[in-house]
């Protein structure tokens, strides 16, 4: 039997949660397994994702600088022995933001708008992608 994918689902702030808890559903209604991190600094996520033996990272971003939050984080993931989980980001990103996202690493970017059924298929090719690697 394959392994589903562990998703650590985190937030940058506690507003405009809705979307945060519809995404989880939805993952899970896709047979991923979901963990809610809440809101977190790019240090607590890293070492949650350590904890719970995470696959991949969702991070839902509305209040605050996608790239800072994202270096932040690529830092710390790789501090913590983790270059390399995927890393996906949704919410609000500014366009000029997206080429630096995607030279920091991250796997995926969800603006609002996007549906749950592509977000869910992207993270069940993202879960194979990453078992043919292993």
């Amino acid at each position: 039997m394959t392994k589903s994918m562990r998703v650590l689902l985190v937030q940058d702030s506690t507003g405009h949660s809705t979307g945060y808890h519809v995404i989880s559903r939805g993952l899970r209604d896709a047979g991923m397994e979901t963990v809610l991190g809440g809101a977190q600094i790019p240090r607590a996520i890293a070492r949650l994702a350590v904890d719970e033996a995470a696959d991949a990272i969702g991070y839902r971003i509305m209040d605050a600088s996608p790239t800072i939050l994202v270096e932040r984080l690529m830092e710390e993931l790789e501090r913590v022995g983790l270059r390399g989980i995927p890393v996906v980001v949704g919410g609000i990103v500014p366009e000029e933001d997206l080429p630096r996202l995607t030279a920091l690493g991250v796997a995926g970017i969800f603006q609002p708008g996007a549906t749950l059924d592509s977000i869910a298929t992207f993270f069940r090719d993202l879960a194979q992608r990453t078992a043919r690697q292993a």
